[in-house]
């Protein structure tokens, strides 16, 4: 339908990437879209992968990324999704679809996913292990993730054990339906031994993906180079401001 009128169309990460000319992420293949005419934002967990593995690339170099991925049953809204009372492989062959998917927007990436379904329905969580080309600090990737600017590094001090909590921070911070555009990424969690990094992060299934889409508008269009596009629909979306300053040091309650 699409072709036939001469519009371009921007499809969603649930259809195939056969069916598209590009597999989109802004943070790390912004330009390759430009005046394509069938454009695939790439799904919820993979935008959460890419954008990480966007700046461990440019900065250490991949050797290989190992991926399990415990994604929700279902959203808030769809009560017949499940699991209810079950944790399940899925799939149980492997690796899980995130894998190649995650090689439309990175080609030549040696990744392997693993998936899991569980009974909740507030964000995926994922636990990384990526093998790098060389040796950061740990405080080196902390600070690399932290300058980012689709992730959110969360300070150990905020107390934030899990997705009811990092939900719970965004209505509190005033989000519109208590979105959490952004990578959340444990900051404690961040350690590297040897050239092997881990981490955990979680991904919001429902907004993570929003500003992706107004950010490839500009770039099938190119009326705007990465940096500027991310800039704008950032600011636009209130995410130029972290849910809460990182570098923030709580005030000590006073004695009584």
């Amino acid at each position: 339908l699409y072709r036939e009128h001469d519009t371009p169309a921007i499809l969603q990460g649930g259809e195939d990437a056969d069916a598209v000319e590009a597999s989109f992420n802004a943070r790390a293949n912004f330009e390759a879209v430009a005046g394509a005419d069938l454009v695939r934002v790439v799904s919820c967990n993979t935008t959460g992968l890419a954008r990480l593995l966007a700046p461990l690339q440019e900065a250490y170099g991949v050797e290989k990324a190992r991926v399990t991925l415990v994604r929700r049953g279902g959203d808030p809204a769809q009560s017949g999704r499940g699991p209810i009372n079950d944790i399940l492989p899925d799939p149980v062959s492997l690796p899980s679809h995130h894998g190649p998917d995650v090689t439309t927007i990175f080609p030549d990436l040696d990744i392997d996913t693993l998936g899991l379904k569980v009974p909740a329905t507030l964000m995926h969580t994922h636990s990384v292990n990526v093998t790098l080309e060389s040796r950061p600090a740990a405080s080196e990737v902390r600070d690399l993730l932290d300058d980012e600017r689709r992730t959110f590094v969360i300070p150990e001090w905020l107390g934030l054990d899990g997705a009811g909590a990092i939900k719970e921070l965004a209505g509190d911070a005033g989000r519109p339906r208590g979105d959490v555009w952004e990578n959340c990424i444990w900051g404690e969690s961040i350690t590297v031994e040897g050239r092997d990094l881990y981490l955990f992060q979680a991904i919001h299934q429902e907004s993570d993906v929003v500003p992706e889409n107004v950010d490839a508008i500009r770039a099938i269009a190119g009326s705007a180079d990465r940096e500027e596009s991310m800039r704008t629909t950032d600011e636009a979306l209130g995410l130029d401001e972290p849910l809460v300053a990182t570098d923030a040091v709580p005030e000590a309650a006073a004695d009584d």
